[in-house]
């Protein structure tokens, strides 16, 4: 059977590996946005203007506090609720 009979409604994605500043973290993992997709559209989802989620996967997560910079954290899932966003961009280092 063809995939697109089996799941009509999937979206292909592709995981961005990020950085994320809150108020108490930062945060290092990947988000899966719609292949070929911008972080920014991603982020901005939208259903007539009004907002669709108000968190954010995150796997592979690792946290670090913003205070000290040490490793707080290592979880496959992270919930972040967008409001406390401060900061977030692709990261392309190690």
């Amino acid at each position: 059977m063809d995939i697109d009979k089996k799941r009509p409604l999937h979206i292909d994605k592709e995981a961005l590996r990020v950085i994320i500043f809150t108020h108490h973290y930062k945060i290092i993992g990947d988000v899966h946005i719609p292949r070929g997709g911008r972080l920014s559209d991603y982020l901005n989802k939208t259903i007539a203007g009004l907002e669709t989620e108000l968190f954010i996967t995150i796997t592979n997560a690792e946290c670090f506090s913003i205070s000290d910079g040490q490793l707080k954290y290592i979880a496959e899932f992270v919930g972040v609720n967008k409001n406390h966003i401060h900061l977030i961009f692709p990261y392309k280092g190690k």
